[in-house]
């Protein structure tokens, strides 16, 4: 393949690379679109956090006598692999403190929650709440 040498100002040879123009083209016009400030004002504005809490909504009624889970519960908990199946949740933390139809929320001893989010009977995924919840 050839590629052409390109003489700059300076008397300097380079070679020249098609997909650089390309490249430098794009970046300046992204640049120069974003000048206006429309996009810049949209990135300074107060973000909300959308994904569903992993503390238990208020009014939900206790679903397990405990429900509370120990520091070696927690620590397998940490090495789950999903997708797992609810029996064999149940069967490894036991019930949790709460429950709706989509999530199991298991009290932790520094006050937070974990909750393991299920699709049907399967777990798909698990969450901490933070310490602002």
């Amino acid at each position: 393949m050839y590629l052409p040498i390109d003489v700059d100002f300076f008397g300097r040879r380079s070679l020249r690379i098609p997909w650089i123009d390309f490249a430098v083209g794009l970046a300046t016009a992204f640049l120069i679109g974003c000048s206006n400030g429309s996009q810049i004002s949209l990135l300074s504005e107060p973000a909300e956090a959308v994904a569903p809490s992993a503390v238990p909504p208020a009014g939900l009624e206790p679903y397990g006598v405990d429900g509370e889970l120990n520091e070696s519960e927690i620590r397998a908990l940490l090495y789950l692999q999903f997708p797992q199946s609810y029996d064999a949740i149940s069967q490894r933390f036991g019930f949790p403190a709460y429950r709706d139809s989509t999530t199991d929320y298991y009290k932790l001893p520094n006050g937070r929650w974990a909750a393991i989010q299920y699709a049907g009977t399967t777990a798909t995924g698990l969450k901490f709440s933070d310490s602002g919840d």
